[in-house]
């Protein structure tokens, strides 16, 4: 299936690790062109001069999603670089270790980053863009949400509040910017083995694989194809919408 995104310019937060960095390396494999951001400048810069060695055209901005006016620059210098933008992926995000919500503490930085990153970095970068995609009258934002927004789960309550956020932003979006072209999709994958997972051990993924019907966790790689298709011309009658990417969980 052509994809369609040859020469589109995709904006990716989270650009330097896990879903967001595979992400990338697949609208690079469609030939898009990339403006990559991160928060971690070094892993960023090592990433862009990965990815411009296979050949893509590929810059990058650091970024803190945290703040508005960083989530406004990186979209202007998207357009500096390449003329508009056509397609907002949200991948920027946080977890922290599960916990009980009766053991977590609202003192100790875990919600305040989790709401900070996960649903106000999503709005930030979403309000950061919406101008640009309502002028051109075409657009694609694809956020990344999670199973656990959908249908929270104990020990991750908070992650699960701010995803379920993102969904309701999603939802919301869609209706306001439909009528300029545009199009606002959540992806919601199961529990992914990245770097933000990195506590997740291969005992406990043979433990929690008997949730999963397909027997395993996620990979970036799972992911990753479904944005690019969000992201696509095959994908423009899908707005508004929360697509579990998950092996079926809890249905084994």
């Amino acid at each position: 299936m052509d994809l369609q995104l040859k020469d589109k310019v995709v904006v990716v937060t989270g650009g330097a690790s896990g879903i967001g960095l595979v992400t990338a390396r697949t609208f690079l494999g469609e030939s898009a062109k990339l403006v990559l951001g991160d928060v971690q400048a070094d892993g960023l810069a090592r990433v862009v001069a990965e990815l411009r060695g296979d050949g893509g055209s590929v810059v990058g901005q650091r970024v803190d999603v945290r703040e508005y006016a960083q989530c406004q620059a990186l979209m202007t210098r998207a357009v500096t670089e390449f003329g508009r933008i056509d397609v907002l992926v949200n991948s920027a995000g946080v977890g922290g270790i599960p916990r009980l919500f009766v053991e977590s503490d609202p003192d100790d930085g875990d919600w305040e980053a989790m709401l900070a990153i996960n649903l106000l970095g999503t709005m930030h970068c979403c309000r950061a863009v919406t101008e640009q995609m309502m002028q051109q009258r075409a657009g694609r934002i694809v956020n990344l949400a999670s199973e656990a927004g959908k249908a929270n789960e104990k020990r991750i309550v908070v992650y699960g509040a701010t995803k379920g956020g993102v969904i309701s932003l999603t939802k919301g979006l869609a209706i306001e910017l439909g009528r300029f072209g545009v199009t606002v999709n959540a992806v919601c994958p199961g529990v992914t083995r990245t770097p933000m997972t990195s506590y997740i051990t291969d005992d406990m993924e043979r433990e929690w694989a008997r949730y999963y019907p397909l027997g395993r966790l996620g990979r970036p790689e799972d992911i990753a194809p479904m944005i690019a298709f969000l992201a696509s011309s095959q994908a423009s009658w899908i707005t508004g919408q929360a697509i579990s990417v998950s092996g079926g969980f809890g249905r084994s």
